[in-house]
């Protein structure tokens, strides 16, 4: 009777025993005044080495607060002292921003669906590439002059239309140089700009340099271009092409184009007698181009008394301007 009353003990002990193991959602932690378990919500809680504790944040207090994003990152591989390096290249198949060589008489230039950050580091990709040794380069003026067989002055500027950039290519006489270097420099962009999503932070003042802004002449609205006449005149013939607006006159000498817009709700008497229209068309408005040190300002005078305001016919001219 009194073995089976000790086995009895010895098997209640054993049963205690194994459930009253720490798990390991348990601690122990032993400062010099002894050790006594430290209980954790979290298994994956960490502890510092002197048994530190946790702020309310999940971290230890006695951490120093590091940049978990520094920019540009610290890889002495690609980083020169002073400069921002080339953001990297993402690429995919989605997608394709326009790229196409222009030419008003002389001069030719690149134009580019992008901003000009976003052109910047396509530049220098190619010129690098191309084996050209970068002389200067300043992200802040968009300007860069390199030299391989003989020297290339590049200029990139914000575009006319929103969102879009301009590079000219210059020798050292200030003339354009020949179409070969503008088209080789097109396709390269044209073939990595779809999907990149490389940015230089150093040329984002360049975005800021428009090429058009509305101002307001005589409490009228207009538009204000840092062109010359010349490039002006190009620019909102094509767009006018462009908006499908039809020509009733113009005349590049007294700087003026009329146009006519279509109206969406004919005339009574214009929709029942279709037969007495003529070929002759009315101008709606009158698009006047002014030379002011060195820029265009667009005014724009009403003519008839169609039911579209110059908001609206500004709106019509910006989206086709490029």
């Amino acid at each position: 009777m009194k073995l089976s009353k000790k086995f009895s003990v010895v098997l209640i002990a054993i049963f205690v025993l194994q459930n009253c193991t720490i798990p390991e959602s348990r601690k122990q932690y032993c400062p010099e005044s002894g050790c006594f378990l430290e209980k954790r919500e979290n298994p994956n809680e960490r502890y510092s080495e002197e048994g530190d504790k946790l702020d309310d944040n999940g971290q230890l207090e006695s951490l120093e607060v590091l940049d978990e994003f520094p920019y540009p990152p610290k890889s002495p591989s690609f980083i020169k002292e002073g400069e921002v390096p080339r953001p990297k290249k993402i690429f995919s198949s989605q997608g394709s921003e326009n790229v196409e060589v222009r030419r008003l008489g002389e001069i030719y230039w690149i134009y580019i669906e992008a901003l000009p950050s976003k052109s910047w580091p396509l530049i220098k990709d190619f010129l690098e590439e191309s084996e050209y040794v970068l002389v200067n380069d300043d992200p802040t003026t968009g300007k860069i002059t390199a030299e391989k067989t003989g020297q290339l002055f590049l200029t990139l500027e914000h575009g006319i239309k929103n969102n879009s950039s301009e590079i000219y290519l210059l020798d050292k006489d200030n003339n354009s140089l020949d179409l070969d270097y503008f088209e080789q420099l097109a396709s390269y962009i044209s073939e990595n700009l779809p999907g990149y999503e490389g940015n230089s932070i150093a040329a984002q003042g360049l975005n800021l340099n428009k090429k058009a802004r509305i101002v307001y002449v005589q409490k009228e609205i207009g538009i204000e271009f840092r062109l010359p006449f010349d490039r002006t005149w190009s620019a909102l013939s094509r767009a006018v092409e462009k908006a499908d607006l039809k020509i009733a006159d113009r005349n590049r000498d007294l700087k003026y184009i009329q146009v006519k817009l279509d109206d969406e709700e004919p005339g009574f008497f214009r929709s029942f007698f279709p037969s007495q229209q003529t070929d002759e068309v009315e101008a709606d408005y009158e698009l006047i181009f002014t030379e002011s040190m060195g820029n265009t300002i667009l005014e724009f005078k009403k003519l008839s008394d169609i039911d579209v305001s110059v908001d609206e016919l500004v709106d019509i001219i910006n989206e086709s301007l490029s």
